[in-house]
């Protein structure tokens, strides 16, 4: 998985969580439906359900402080 830094624009190749100073996205690279954990500093952390090979807003950043896989759908 790659990274991008805090406050940079990731590459349209990254995988996972990444921002873009403004907004958290989690980008699922996969073939198939995932479930990921959303961290959410000052709210409730969240699940959800991400499509294959997509591009997902998961929330501002810097609240949403991270989102990792954690299974299928």
């Amino acid at each position: 998985m790659s990274l991008a830094a805090p406050g940079t624009a990731a590459a349209a190749e990254t995988c996972g969580y990444w921002n873009d100073a403004t907004y958290a996205y989690y980008s699922h690279c996969g073939p198939d439906r995932v479930l990921i954990d959303v961290d959410v500093a000052w709210g409730r952390d969240f699940t959800k359900c991400v499509e294959p090979n997509s591009k997902n807003n998961i929330g501002l950043w810097p609240r949403t402080t991270n989102a990792w896989y954690v299974g299928p759908c």
